[in-house]
């Protein structure tokens, strides 16, 4: 069994900092469900004075402090959450609210500035971030505080946004080890992959394992290329990762300010729209009537569709390992599903001929990653020099801090496993930082990053010819590929679509669906439309066979 870095100062609920304590976390009977609990719901029952909002804290606490230790969704805990509550709970009673988040708890990815005062840090899962002071908490986060908002905590994240090194596990940081899904039947597999089926997928993994393990009703998380949507078609979640440039994303650990964006991660789709009109700067956005639930109205007859063919479209083996029972069940339940949407749209086109991913591929490489690549160096080092306090205050240091300090920030180990016909040593420690020493030698000249911008947004181009060609309002995809990488080279909002569980595993399906710039509204249309047509999401119950040791 791999050893853990003595670093990883974490408690047995493996969270770092303040961990409440509960005499009677075994044997408590809770207010409410915190499984099937929504932002909507949950605000119903504070309106009608049945719950309270310190309930709603409490609960959340018990509920992380009891599965967190298996799951590894949260970092740390807001140690005033309970105070805010009770602050939010008087004005209620007063007859005041300040938002359509009065009193509601949220979770917010561990890359994602907090303010000071909430006694949480924002360590992008680097050990070398760890007692890092941002100059001011994210203005995303003020807008939910004055939308009335508790911040419960920080959740875990692939380290740096996934962008430390391509090799590392999704859902693995140095800070807080390996995260895994609420949903999958025995837990990690090492040997399907770095996104195989037991993955989480990620960066914001920890948001979407909280927010479908019943950690929290709703979260926030970032996406450059996938981090938003992979992660919660693994969750059996609602996202949009919305058009790039309409939420405010300062303090927040860059990789590429070019393609990154905050967005929420929720169980239902009115969850996701009430929290985007949150994050939102609607002079930028173009919001219909100037609130996203307005989009929440209308019939599949409205809707135009296209569909990717999802033989072509899916991951490549190297990232998830092929299972023949499992993608067979995978191909049965997206077909199934274009099919029932067939009879339903205004217009289906089938096996849109969008140009594959492989076109992106400029001198040898995605040319989205060169960019990612090309920014780190700037973005990061920006970001990096603005902090108050810090270890490091530029690339160059985290890399040569990482490698002085080697043992707890590039750690190493193997786990041994035994078969009938073999001995297997994979790796669950990852001492790798490839990512970050090619942002610190790309070159600087604008050429160098022209071309692959130009290349790009050329390939990108092909979205919205596809979109005018075939009279469509939005494109869905299954939700094992990287249509993502459309999204962020074209800056175009994508989202998720629930839709099945593998009997391989237990792991959840779905769909991905995209649409032009600033075409949230339809998106979200669609994932109402979605929420009334087919099953209900189905809630986890795996990870429920492994509370924290008494």
């Amino acid at each position: 069994m791999a050893s853990t870095p003595a670093s990883r100062l974490l408690s047995k609920e493996r969270l770092t900092g303040w961990v409440p304590h509960f005499p009677d976390l075994f044997e408590h009977s809770p207010s409410f469900n915190t499984l099937t609990a929504t932002v909507q719901s949950l605000q119903d029952e504070l309106t009608a004075g049945r719950l309270q909002s310190i309930q709603l804290v409490e609960e959340y606490q018990r509920s992380i402090c009891l599965y967190n230790g298996w799951l590894g969704a949260v970092y740390q805990l807001a140690p005033g959450a309970m105070e805010r509550a009770q602050e939010l709970d008087s004005l209620r009673q007063s007859g005041k609210t300040l938002g359509p988040f009065h009193g509601i708890p949220v979770l917010i990815k561990d890359n994602i500035a907090t303010p000071e005062a909430l006694g949480l840090g924002t360590t992008g899962g680097a050990i070398a971030l760890i007692g890092s002071k941002p100059p001011a908490g994210a203005p995303i986060v003020d807008k939910l505080l004055e939308a009335g908002a508790i911040v419960l905590g920080k959740t875990t994240l692939s380290e740096l946004a996934y962008y430390k090194d391509k090799r590392i596990r999704c859902a693995w940081s140095a800070a807080a080890g390996q995260a895994q899904s609420a949903y999958v039947r025995g837990g990690q597999d090492w040997n399907d992959g770095p996104g195989g089926h037991s993955s989480p997928l990620g960066s914001s993994s920890g948001s979407a394992i909280a927010v479908s393990a019943g950690f929290a009703p709703i979260a926030l998380g970032t996406e450059t290329d996938g981090s938003l949507v992979t992660p919660s078609i693994r969750a059996s979640l609602y996202t949009v990762k919305p058009s790039i440039g309409i939420i405010d994303g300062a303090n927040i650990i860059p990789t590429s300010l070019r393609y990154d964006t905050p967005g929420p991660m929720g169980k239902t789709p009115t969850d996701v729209a009430i929290f985007l009109n949150i994050l939102v700067d609607h002079s930028k956005a173009k919001t219909p009537k100037g609130d996203y639930m307005s989009s929440m109205i209308g019939e599949w007859a409205d809707i135009s569709v296209g569909t990717l063919d999802p033989v072509k479209w899916k991951f490549p083996d190297a990232f998830c390992k092929a299972i023949p029972e499992a993608d067979k069940q995978m191909l049965e339940h997206t077909t199934g599903a274009y099919a029932r949407i067939k009879k339903l749209v205004k217009k289906f086109q089938e096996n849109v001929p969008l140009r594959p991913l492989t076109d992106f591929d400029y001198e040898g490489r995605n040319a989205t990653e060169t960019l990612m690549v090309a920014d780190l160096k700037d973005d990061l080092d920006n970001y990096l020099a603005s902090l108050k306090e810090s270890k490091v205050k530029s690339l160059q240091e985290l890399v040569d801090w990482n490698r002085a300090h080697h043992q707890e920030a590039l750690t190493e180990g193997m786990l041994f496993s035994k078969t009938l016909t073999s001995i297997l040593l994979t790796k669950v420690e990852y001492p790798f930082q490839k990512f970050l020493e090619e942002g610190l030698a790309f070159p600087k000249s604008e050429e160098a990053r022209e071309k692959p911008l130009a290349h790009a947004k050329a390939v990108a181009a092909n979205f919205d010819d596809m979109i005018e060609k075939h009279q469509l309002d939005v494109i869905i995809a299954p939700g094992d590929c990287m249509l993502s990488t459309y999204a962020a080279a074209g800056g175009y909002p994508i989202g998720t679509l629930p839709l099945d569980y593998l009997d391989y595993n237990g792991r959840p399906v779905g769909l991905l669906v995209a649409a032009p710039r600033h075409k949230e509204s339809t998106i979200l249309k669609v994932m109402n439309l979605w929420e009334t047509t087919f099953s209900p999401r189905r809630e986890p119950t795996e990870f429920l066979n492994h509370p924290v040791n008494a």
